[in-house]
């Protein structure tokens, strides 16, 4: 009885984890899967009606299905929208991990700037998150403003 009962608990947690992973998978036909720009409109759509978690789920679908070399525009796009669903979503830190991989990752222009301007809004928000090399800089600039 008691290896039935522990198989039962053992299948009952795996059910359990296979359930939680796939609330989290999302759908993508065969004909859109190699389209990363249809799943950044799906994100687009999910963000849009607050299912964030959704929304990031499709943007790591595409960074996880292509490659940084032929897709970076829609990479680096998809590690900025994933830090902008964090921000939208008060959550900084984590914000700031996606900001910073596109900002030193990536020579796509558009969301590199939109990734500083969001950032900036970070620190000035929550200044105890800027990291310590910025704040050097901060203050070396005021000390060179005082010297003159």
């Amino acid at each position: 009885m008691d290896f039935l009962v522990k198989k039962s608990f053992v299948f009952l947690v795996i059910l359990v984890f296979l359930l939680a992973s796939c609330a989290s998978a999302v759908k993508i036909s065969v004909e859109e899967e190699r389209y990363p720009k249809i799943i950044a409109e799906k994100a687009y759509t999910e963000f849009g009606n607050k299912n964030y978690k959704t929304a990031i789920a499709y943007y790591q679908y595409i960074i996880d299905n292509f490659d940084r070399e032929n897709y970076s525009k829609d990479v680096a796009w998809a590690y900025y929208e994933i830090g902008f669903c964090y921000y939208y979503q008060n959550k900084y830190e984590e914000a700031l991990t996606y900001f910073d991989i596109v900002i030193n990752n990536f020579t796509v222009l558009p969301p590199r700037i939109l990734a500083q301007k969001v950032m900036q809004d970070i620190y000035d928000k929550k200044p105890k998150l800027k990291p310590v090399e910025i704040i050097e800089e901060e203050v070396e600039i005021i000390e060179e403003n005082v010297d003159s």
